[in-house]
């Protein structure tokens, strides 16, 4: 399965969402980096060397084999397998443009479940279709007020770029309650995500271990994966046989 996440302005939380949905995925779990405002996990768990997208980036300019770009892959935090943007935001910006319509086509053909950080999403950005051709596009909210109405207004543009479903996930389940924001947005719901904090920490600081597989988030993450095969027309199993 390729599953990207976006979100509107306002509704923060994407990159925590695509570690947790990752680490549950386990050995089959693959995160990679598209958020053209630059990437977050190397922030919070430490220098990696030269981040992974740029070399697959340019291994994509040569058409190298889809199973080469994990050779990219670094476990951050531990446990987790990601593939990293750079952090600055012009050179991520870059860098994602330089992989064109080729990135999506050789992640879909990995026997992974991947999970794609797409960052904050608009139609007018230069890098807006580096989400089309996934399985799944989830939206990231925040059930407030603000989160829905930027959620709602982002849905149509969505739908006009991407060919796979496009769904609903919260972070949180208040103060209004997923039935209310699902109706309200009019696209399906996942799942809703613990706002865990412990979790967060657990995972970025001693990684997809015991301790992070027990938090509220983990369990939460779990869910919303097994649910996800039945969103993208899968018929069964989480990723591509």
């Amino acid at each position: 399965m390729l599953l990207a996440l976006v979100s509107a302005k306002g509704s923060p939380g994407v990159s925590t969402a695509a570690l947790a949905l990752t680490a549950v995925a386990g050995d089959r779990g693959l995160l990679v980096e598209l958020d053209p405002s630059g990437g977050s996990v190397e922030c919070w768990t430490g220098a990696t060397g030269e981040p992974g997208l740029i070399r697959v980036a340019s291994g994509l300019r040569r058409a190298i084999e889809p199973k080469m770009l994990l050779a990219h892959a670094v476990a951050a935090p531990r446990g987790v397998r990601s593939v990293l943007a750079p952090t600055a935001g012009g050179l991520a910006e870059s860098t994602i443009a330089m992989t064109g319509d080729r990135l999506v086509p050789a992640l879909a053909a990995l026997e992974a479940t991947v999970v794609v950080d797409g960052g904050r999403w608009s139609r007018s950005q230069p890098t807006a279709r580096r989400i089309a051709g996934c399985d799944v596009v989830g939206v990231v909210c925040a059930p407030t007020v603000e989160g829905v109405e930027a959620a709602r207004w982002l849905i149509d543009p969505l739908r006009s770029t991407v060919a796979g479903p496009v769904v609903l996930v919260l972070v949180g389940d208040r103060p209004y309650s997923p039935p209310e924001v699902a109706a309200v947005v009019g696209v399906p719901l996942v799942g809703v995500l613990a706002w865990d904090s412990r979790g967060v920490n657990a995972l970025l600081t001693t990684g997809a271990g015991r301790g992070w597989s027990r938090s509220a988030l983990s369990r939460s993450a779990r869910s919303m994966l097994d649910a996800l095969p039945s969103m993208s027309g899968e018929s069964s199993g989480v990723g591509r046989a």
